[in-house]
């Protein structure tokens, strides 16, 4: 069953049960004055958002997976919300300058486990998006959810996964064709859910014609 919904994802896991997913794949908000239609990325606003988000999707999920949004921004994380882990997602540079050079790979932050989970805690994938398609100003490759899901569905058996922040919807389509069990998809902005939900439609559509 895939489910996405138009809310604010802290109004619908504050009545979402302890553990109840086993899985959060995600890419929140940047803090770094992206231009989104309906969402200030402001880095107050992104320590506002990351006080409240951080607590919740470790309280409903077994284990968490999402960028650190920059390299400057993990001492606070670590001061405040320490991960259990980390993943380097190695994705080569896209032209974004860093503060030796090239900005080539990102740090994923891990809470939780899944029990008996076991992966590597590297993964080189190019990221073929550019901003502003699928008319979101951030969207992540498909691939790049189908290949975290992939190596944690190696070892352990993967049925609930929720994507708190949907945005251009590539987590649905992943989940969709991974044939997961239950995955819920929550964006705030109707333009975007409605084009998300659009794209999803449109990829179910066209798996039927093969």
């Amino acid at each position: 069953m895939i489910e996405l919904l138009n809310i604010d994802c802290m109004e619908y896991m504050k009545d979402v049960p302890d553990k109840y997913f086993d899985l959060c794949i995600t890419d929140p908000p940047y803090g770094v004055d992206l231009k989104y239609n309906s969402y200030d990325d402001t880095i107050e606003n992104w320590y506002k958002l990351m006080n409240g988000f951080i607590p919740e999707i470790k309280r409903i999920c077994e284990m968490a997976i999402f960028p650190s949004c920059s390299i400057n921004k993990l001492e606070w994380i670590y001061k405040n919300f320490p991960p259990d882990w980390l993943i380097c997602w190695h994705k080569g540079s896209p032209g974004h300058s860093a503060y030796i050079g090239f900005n080539d790979f990102e740090p994923l932050l891990v809470y939780g486990k899944i029990k008996g989970c076991q992966i590597h805690d590297y993964f080189s994938l190019n990221n073929t998006e550019t901003m502003g398609n699928y008319g979101h100003p951030c969207p992540k490759p498909i691939k790049w959810y189908k290949t975290l899901i992939a190596r944690i569905s190696k070892s352990v058996e993967i049925k609930k996964i929720i994507d708190p922040f949907l945005g251009s919807g590539s987590s649905a389509i992943a989940c969709y064709d991974f044939g997961t069990a239950e995955f819920v998809g929550c964006e705030i902005d109707k333009e975007y859910y409605d084009a998300a939900v659009k794209r999803f439609e449109i990829h179910k559509a066209q798996g039927k014609l093969f």
